[in-house]
């Protein structure tokens, strides 16, 4: 694992100049979100349904996009009852497309190909990609409730480098819904 293999990744304004994983985080980095989320990936859905739960009570306009998981009363206003069945499933398959990434960040190909492709899937249900910067501080929330006095602020920090990487892909497949996800923009 402390492989320092450059992962490439395309820059903020969409163009061809070639980024790379160990401009976001170091060797030692990426071995501390690896190691965390062997730990964490023990109890997927406690994890997942902590940082839904907090995802929808800090930024309640997102519930919209639930419309499987949030109810809606008949005056159409939503309600905080979820289907905690639906939340629950909804919640591991995000923690295991997290888990996915962190397992490939050696990887770049298989790596981007993975979050462009999820970023793909997030367009046709209206996510919009300044949401994602929105599911941060949940994501955070949840790994500290989960890794208690282990999270620290380097762990933190870590993480939120390795989140920002995964977002700067998915917006990628966001802003090019039909794109193949194995396409190689950048020429490298």
């Amino acid at each position: 694992m402390g492989n320092t293999q450059a992962v490439a990744c395309l820059d903020r304004a969409g163009g061809s100049k070639a980024q790379f994983l160990n401009k976001y985080l170091t060797p030692q980095q990426i071995q501390v979100v690896q190691d965390t989320w062997e730990i964490m990936k023990e109890d997927l859905p406690t994890l997942g349904v902590t940082v839904f739960l907090k995802l929808f009570e800090t930024e309640p306009e997102l519930k919209r996009l639930f419309p499987k998981i949030v109810r809606v009363n008949e005056v159409n206003q939503l309600e905080m009852d979820v289907d905690r069945d639906m939340l629950q499933k909804h919640a591991v398959t995000v923690m295991e497309g997290l888990g996915a990434a962190v397992e490939s960040l050696e990887d770049s190909d298989f790596l981007n190909s993975v979050l462009v492709s999820i970023g793909q899937t997030h367009v046709r249900r209206h996510v919009k990609p300044q949401m994602l910067k929105k599911l941060w501080p949940s994501l955070n929330y949840g790994f500290g409730q989960v890794l208690g006095a282990r999270y620290d602020s380097a762990t933190a920090e870590a993480w939120r480098r390795v989140y920002n990487y995964i977002s700067l892909q998915m917006k990628r497949g966001m802003e090019n819904p039909d794109i193949e996800p194995t396409d190689d923009a950048m020429g490298s």
